[in-house]
This record gives structure tokens, sequence and C-alpha cells, in this order.
């Protein structure tokens, strides 16, 4: 039967090598961008996204990631070429769907899709001796650019790449394959050769991201590589004896009884091939029942087989938020693990017993003390139990089927967990993450009329960014088009008034939109023919641009909008897949209909204004500013031009108003919780009270929308305080732009 099963493999081998060749594998896939859209509004995505995003900042070997098991192994790319795949889902596609590792195999081969003949390192599925190989395959290196790309558009990402390696010697053309990705890989530190089951054991993702990078390698060796060394951390993850179906033997209280899976990087896998059947017995397939008992039992790599959109065994690897969880029901900003032990987001202020974990994740219980959800309430009351306690949250199953076990011994069905997202709305973090996980949107009432915002533009549903058609355009037109591959262009806002609410109670701007094309700045129009109520947008590089208006859908922030022109016809991208570019024309439809948009990676314009109150300036002092003084006065002087002091820059997604002297000096509420609170200088971070709102013509302290920023009394003398009131719009509390 084996014999037979190698025949069959090898001549399908034969034939494609023979009947195809020069036609191998493309380098890009065709990508069902609507089903992957369509998916990604639904609740089991979004909280996997937000499950690997959880254990960001706690060590890799406490967290979870899916796994695409020889993901360039896939007939997405060649049906033919790919005689015999693990996938039929492209890596971008898998990436979409929240697969944080892949594995690539690859070997030097001789390649025949290309004149001239010759090795190279080709992503096949093959024995040690290359048998499997056709040199049809996809290049490694084209299997990398493809990660790039989506690195590049998901800027706050770890992917782990698992390279199972037979370069032969040619480390060289190793480096050479990943050269798209060299300045995002997290390299080995100059002469350390470490594995990576002992790098996971102290590194986090927010180690990786926070050095600028976004790749970590295993698998290769990294030592005696010349040119690659440092590239890898060797070995792999840690060997689970007897595979899935060991797990699939292992009791319940076994699983449990394995706190060292806390240690390590386990992994199963799974292998759907006629290739890995001929030579030995796979092991059980990965269901869903075993998908999640592979998390309650320790595995921290799920390698998967088959994935398709819509995988029940993604859904079951969700053991955090229960269904349809969160809500923000009533603005619920706090976590709480409720009676069948899954996650509900729920109002700070009620009064729960708080979860409690040792540093290494493998001991937990629950407070006896009582509170309302603050991490310093959290963290006193677990204290209380002792100096090991900390307040935490479960980040991976095991631990949380043993705060579960607590959470019985303890005979409570509610406990609150250290886990929040009452800094911006859906993005849930604890209070250990300190990278800034926010895309750069921004409120639209922050934008002043005639600066100039650059930002990037894509659909909410499939993540495809607006840009202009390439080429040479001199001072002609160009289509506008959605890229779903390449991360967009940058585009320009520019607003004629200032942002207003309109009849439905949204928050809405007017003005144009411009991207610089070929050297001219081009405008965003919609063409002037019309045909089935719809009519294609394009870059106009004449100068000229089509009034358009922004409308949010989501509370005044550009997370979700919607943009219409003049004439009510709504942007959107032209529905269907993607060309073999990855792209898709974008039109303007006079139904009118519009497709969501998020505007993104908004760059404010370094313009440092003015701000004018009753003639007079806000202005603090200068050598205090200089001298990183925290708590310096904030009070009014008559304006002086030259005064850098006077200069103040609004900045709408972190809400700081930064000093043109010292921009590391932001404008301070103190407290923002009285009026009659004086505000003061202090060195930006990311706390509230340094966040304030333009509300009209007034500044706000974001936390407390009922103060204002007042000039106290009224009086415009030099030196007068500037203080917290009550928002009332009198003309102490109106606030408007000066000169620059």
């Amino acid at each position: 039967m084996m014999k037979k099963t190698l025949l069959s493999v090898a001549s399908g081998l034969m034939l494609s090598t023979y009947g195809h060749a020069m036609s191998g594998a493309p380098a890009n896939a065709d990508i069902d961008n609507t089903a992957i859209g369509n998916h990604q509004q639904s609740w089991e995505y979004r909280a996997l996204s937000h499950q690997n995003l959880l254990d960001n900042a706690t060590p890799l070997s406490q967290g979870f990631q899916v796994m695409a098991h020889n993901a360039y192994n896939s007939s997405a790319y060649s049906a033919i070429v790919h005689i015999d795949p693990n996938h039929s889902l492209s890596i971008t596609e898998m990436l979409d769907l929240g697969v944080r590792t892949i594995e690539m195999d690859y070997h030097w081969v001789w390649q025949t899709k290309d004149l001239p003949g010759g090795n190279a390192l080709l992503m096949c599925h093959a024995g040690d001796n290359d048998v499997g190989c056709s040199g049809l395959e996809r290049y490694l290196h084209e299997g990398v650019e493809e990660v790039n790309r989506w690195l590049r558009k998901n800027p706050k990402e770890v992917v782990v790449l698992y390279f199972q390696d037979d370069a032969e010697g040619n480390d060289g053309e190793l480096v050479k394959a990943v050269a798209s990705i060299d300045d995002l890989i997290y390299k080995q530190p100059a002469g350390q050769c470490d594995n990576f089951s002992n790098m996971v054991r102290t590194t986090s993702e927010e180690d990786v991201l926070k050095a600028g990078k976004q790749v970590v390698i295993m698998g290769s060796s990294c030592s005696n590589r010349g040119p690659w060394t440092g590239y890898s951390w060797n070995s792999i993850h840690n060997w689970v004896s007897g595979g899935t179906q060991a797990i699939l033997d292992r009791s319940e209280a076994d699983c449990l009884a394995n706190s060292s899976m806390q240690d390590g990087a386990h992994r199963i896998w799974e292998d759907a091939t006629n290739l890995s059947a001929a030579f030995g017995d796979p092991g059980p397939r990965i269901d869903a029942n075993l998908a999640a008992k592979a998390g309650r039992c320790g595995i921290g790599a799920l390698a998967l087989d088959e994935i398709t959109i819509g995988d029940a065994r993604l859904r079951a690897s969700v053991w955090s938020w229960d269904n349809n969880q969160p809500d923000n029901w009533n603005n619920e900003d706090c976590a709480e693990s409720w009676a069948n032990g899954r996650f509900n987001d729920r109002a700070c202020g009620d009064s729960l017993r708080f979860a409690c974990k040792t540093s290494d994740g493998k001991n937990w219980t629950v407070s006896t003390a009582s509170n309302a959800n603050t991490p310093a309430n959290g963290q006193a009351a677990c204290q209380a139990m002792g100096s090991q306690w900390q307040f935490a949250v479960p980040t991976n199953s095991q631990q949380n089927e043993w705060l579960k076990q607590a959470k019985t011994a303890a005979g409570v069905d509610h406990v609150w967990l250290s886990y929040y997202d009452d800094a911006e709305e859906g993005l849930w973090k604890t209070p250990q993450h300190s990278v800034d996980y926010g895309d750069g949107t921004v409120t639209l009432k922050g934008l002043q009329p005639g600066l100039k915002y650059e930002f990037y533009m894509r659909a909410v549903q499939n993540n495809c960014e607006l840009q202009w058609q390439g080429g040479d355009i001199g001072g002609g037109e160009r289509n506008a088009k959605f890229d779903c591959l390449n991360k967009g262009d940058p585009m320009i806002f520019i607003a004629d008034a200032p942002a207003y609410v309109d009849g439905n109670g949204n928050t809405a701007i007017h003005g144009v939109i411009k991207s610089w094309a070929g050297g001219h700045l081009c405008g965003l129009e919609w063409d002037g023919s019309e045909s089935g109520g719809e009519r294609n947008a394009k870059f106009d590089c004449s100068g000229s641009a089509d009034p358009l208006t922004i409308t949010s859908t989501s509370n005044g922030s550009s997370q979700r909008v919607h943009i219409t022109s003049d004439n009510n016809c709504g942007l959107e991208w032209n529905g269907g897949d993607t060309d073999g570019n990855g792209e898709r024309n974008a039109k303007f439809d006079c139904a009118p209909s519009w497709d969501d948009m998020t505007l993104y990676g908004v760059k404010l314009p370094s313009d440092y204004r003015e701000l004018k109150v009753k003639g007079v300036c806000m202005d603090a002092n200068a050598q205090d500013l200089a001298n990183h003084k925290d708590g310096t006065n904030v009070f009014v002087h008559q304006c002086w031009e030259p005064a850098a002091w006077q200069k103040w820059y609004y900045e709408p997604h972190t809400g700081f108003i930064r000093n043109k002297h010292n921009p590391n000096m932001c404008l301070d509420s103190t407290h923002g919780n009285d009026a009659g609170t004086n505000v003061q200088m202090w060195t930006c971070e990311d706390h509230i009270n340094l966040k304030w709102d333009w509300v009209g013509s007034t500044i706000r302290p974001r936390k407390n929308h009922q103060l204002a920023l007042d000039l106290k009394m009224g009086d415009t003398s030099n030196g007068q305080t500037l203080w917290l009131w009550h928002a009332n719009g009198d003309a102490a509390q109106n606030f408007v732009p000066g000169t620059n």
C-alpha cells in the first residue's frame, strides 16, 4: 500500500515537472476578499483578535497561537503544482483569519519555472532528499514577500515564521530570500545562539514590537551559518510525545496537573497530505473538540491543515470571551470571568472579588476582598492574600482552567479580571501592555479647517486600501483603486469648514481628499459619465478635486466613516474578488450607497498655532518648559508672534495639546474632576489627565466633558490663570486658532 501511494505521488510529480515546465506557481494567489471581509465582521474573528492581543505583554510561553502547518503548500497558488496540498487558502488569507505562526519548508533544488534554469530555494513539501519538489513551486522569497506585505499593513502584529531549513549551506541565498523583512526580524544578539524554546520563556511579543520588529524566525539553525548567523532562533517548539493522539488520550485532570507546559513552546500538528501518510501514520486529525482540549492541556501552538473561512477549529480555539462578548452594553469597560469561566465586559463600578495569580501563571486564587475594578483595587486585594499574588487575567486556556478551579474553591461565580478597554473602546488591554496599539484614527471634531491631514483609507469590511493607479499621469487623470495586497497610498484631507452634527446625530466634516501621484497633487473626484447609477472614482491631477463629506458612524471617530460627494454619491470599492494584482476599482454609487471606510494613520500637520481666548494667547513659562518642569502654570498673555511658548498643537488621536517650545510638554487637566481646578504643563504620557477634545470652539478634558478650559473670571490681564470651569459656552471658553 505504501509503495502504491509513493508511486502515485511520484507519477504526479513527474507530470507536473514535464507537462507544465516554465509555468510554475504564481507569486500571488487570488484572494476571496468578500468572504474574508464578511468573516472579519463575525464574533469569532473579533474574539480571536482580542485573544491574540491579550497575551502580547506576557512571555510567549504563556500565550497561544494558531499556526498554519506547511502554509506554503496550498492549491491557492496552483492546483497543478500543489497536487497534494495542505491548504486551499493563501498565506495572506490565513493571516487575515487570525493565524500568527506560518510554516515554510524550503529546499535547494533545480527550478524549471524560469529561464535559465538553476538551483534556487523553493518552498515544497519533500523529504530530506528533496523527493516531492517538482521545481515549479514558489520561491522562498515570494512567500516571505507575501508575509512582508501583510506586516506592512498590520504594523502592530507579530508573526512567527517556522523555517524547515534545507538550504544545503546556501546561506547567502537565504539572507537574500528574507531581504524584504530584514528590518523586521527579531534577531539574536551578536554571538548568541539560543533555542526558541528558551527564548519564549522571557520574551513577549511586546518586546519584539518595542525593538521595532515584527518577525521571529525559528527552526533554522543559528550557529556557524555565515551571513545567516543570528537570523533564526535555534530549534523549534517543544516536542509533545505522541502528538495529537497523546492529547486525545490525556485526561483533563492530567492536563491541568502538568504546569510545566507554561515553561516552553509546545505544539501539536496534523498532516492531511498523501505524502506524509505514505511515510507513516500522521496521527489523528485535529477537529474542534481536539483544538479546544489542546488549549486546556497547555498547547501553545495549534498547527492546522486545511484552514477554512469560518473554520470551527478557530472558533474552538477561542477560550476567553463568551459568545457575542464583549458587547459594550451600557459602556462596560472592565472584564470579568463569569460563571462558565468565559469573559464578559461589565461596568467597572460593580463590586466583585479579584482573580490573582503568581508571576509564572501556574497558581491562581481569588481575593477575599471585593471592590470596584481598578488596577489599584485589584492589586491591593490580591496582595492582601500574600506578596506572591498579582491581580491578573489568564493568557491561555490552561491558566483559565486553573482560575475556574480557584473560583470553585472560593465558592464564587464571578470575579474581576485585570483587562480593560477604558482607554479606547474595543481595544482590550491589560495594565502590562505598554505598546500603543491604536491605529491612528482621530475624532472628526478635532480636524481644523484649512490644515492638511495625511492619512490612509481602508474599507472596513475587507481591509483593502485606497490608492491611485500607478503610471505616468502628467497633469491628467488616473483611476482610484482599492489594493487588497499592499498598503495604500497616503491621502491628504483638507477641511473647508469645522465639523458639525448632521440631522442623524452623526459627526461630519466637509472638504476635499487629495494624493501625491507621480509628483502631482491629484484630487479625488467622481467621473462625469454615469453607468447603472455608478461613476468611477478617479484622481484628477490638474489641481481640482470634488468636494466630499466624511460622516462618522462610530461616535465621531474616523474608525468607521462613509464618504459622499456633494451630488450624494457614496464611495465604494467595486465588489467581488480582486484581479491578479490584488486590486479593485473604486467607484461612487449614486443610489446612494457606500462602503464603510476607516481613516487611519492620521498624521497631524506640524502646525503649531496660537490659542486665543478673548483676544489674548494661552501661554506658559518658557524657561520652565525648556527645563521640563512638571506642574508649571498655564496662563494668558498678550500675543507675541515669535513666542514659541504661545504656540500649541492638538493631536486628535492622542488628545494631547503640545507646546512648540518643548513638544514633549503637554497641557494637563491636573485631575480634571472639579470646576476651579487650575491647569498645568506636564511631560506628555499616555494618561487621561493629558487628553483633551475640541467640542465646537471649547477645549474639554476627555475624561469629563462637563468641564471646559476657561479664562478665570474672564480677566484678560497678563498672567491670569487658565482653569477648568463648568462648560457653558461663555466667551471665556471660546478658543480660536491664531497665527502659526
